[in-house]
């Protein structure tokens, strides 16, 4: 009940700001775990932006998959757009959007621009122990499209060999914490969430961290459980049809926020910066050939009808000019 008259309160805020300001811009968010949290995290940022500036308003709009995300861009339905990486990349780089800041989050007194993703098991699991020893088993995942949650393990499990489909299955769940459920309940042998889920779980009394064991530990400059190498945050991304004036004013303000103030408290990062090299992720795409280098299915049975329509009557006139050609050429 709370969260929806938090939700309620933000909503009336934000339309009241609509009556005195010169254009309303819209945010996609990606809602990776609901509306409620989307709003939770994200409208005291969008409500920050307002109480910066005077010309703009800013409503967010949770958005659930990479279609839908993509429609709303390509139809200038949404303007900005806050998303995980690999969606921000594909976004800049088929519908024009660009990346103009990285999220920043952090971590036992530590500021990263950076994450990574934890494949873990339950804590009894022997026989899990590294990725190789995944052949036969299944991994649970957020969703296919999933960046930190899926491919980033995913890119590991295929260095070491292993195919998904072929030597694991995999089992989709929608969001992160059911990833951790199927887990602990037996439903999966293993899976994978974005680091920092693991320990916000915790935090919040939802699971018990000894009866986790995250495979293949890394140790590095994140001080966070996690299995793989780090890749750069959350991107903020404007539209092609913003103007510079706009994303040089949203730069301005997001990338000055003080330490101490209440929207980075309320919405659990550490400020925002100028985008860093996302190289990694084009890179990571590659190697999975996911996203901008996916590889296109054979044309099948199913689709001949389709390009039969397309076909039939490029042949037609193809035949029709050839006809009219040899006739002519026959007359002379």
């Amino acid at each position: 009940m709370r969260k929806l008259i938090f939700i309620f309160l933000i909503l009336s805020l934000a339309m009241t700001a609509l009556a005195d300001r010169e254009r309303v811009f819209t945010v996609g968010v990606r809602a990776f775990n609901g509306v409620q949290e989307s709003y939770r995290s994200w409208s005291p940022t969008l409500l920050y932006l307002e109480q910066n500036q005077n010309k703009y308003s800013f409503y967010l709009m949770p958005v659930f998959g990479f279609e839908q995300m993509r429609k709303l861009l390509e139809t200038g339905q949404i303007d900005f757009v806050i998303t995980q990486p690999a969606e921000a990349v594909i976004l800049h780089e088929k519908y024009g959007s660009r990346i103009i800041l990285t999220l920043l989050r952090e971590y036992s007194g530590r500021t990263v621009s950076y994450f990574s993703s934890a494949m873990f098991t339950r804590a009894e699991r022997d026989d899990i122990k590294d990725f190789d020893d995944m052949k036969g088993k299944t991994l649970a995942a957020i969703d296919p499209e999933g960046f930190g949650a899926y491919w980033m393990i995913l890119k590991e499990l295929r260095d070491a060999g292993l195919k998904e489909g072929k030597d694991f299955n995999m089992v989709f769940t929608g969001t992160q914490d059911k990833v951790v459920e199927s887990v602990l309940e037996g439903r999966a042998d293993a899976g994978t969430v974005r680091s920092g889920i693991l320990e916000k779980m915790a935090k919040n009394g939802h699971i018990d961290l000894k009866n986790i064991k995250v495979i293949n530990s890394v140790t590095d400059g994140l001080p966070l459980l996690h299995s793989t190498k780090l890749y750069p945050e959350w991107a903020f991304s404007a539209g092609k049809d913003v103007s510079e004036e706009t994303v040089n004013e949203v730069q301005n303000i997001l990338t000055n926020i003080p330490q101490d103030a209440q929207v980075l408290k309320e919405s659990g990062y550490a400020g925002w910066i100028l985008p860093v090299s996302y190289i990694s992720v084009y890179d990571i795409m590659k190697d999975l050939k996911k996203g901008l280098y996916e590889e296109q299915p054979m044309l099948g049975f199913s689709d001949w009808p389709f390009y039969m329509k397309i076909l039939v009557p490029i042949l037609i006139i193809w035949v029709i000019i050839l006809g009219y050609v040899g006739f002519s050429i026959y007359r002379k």
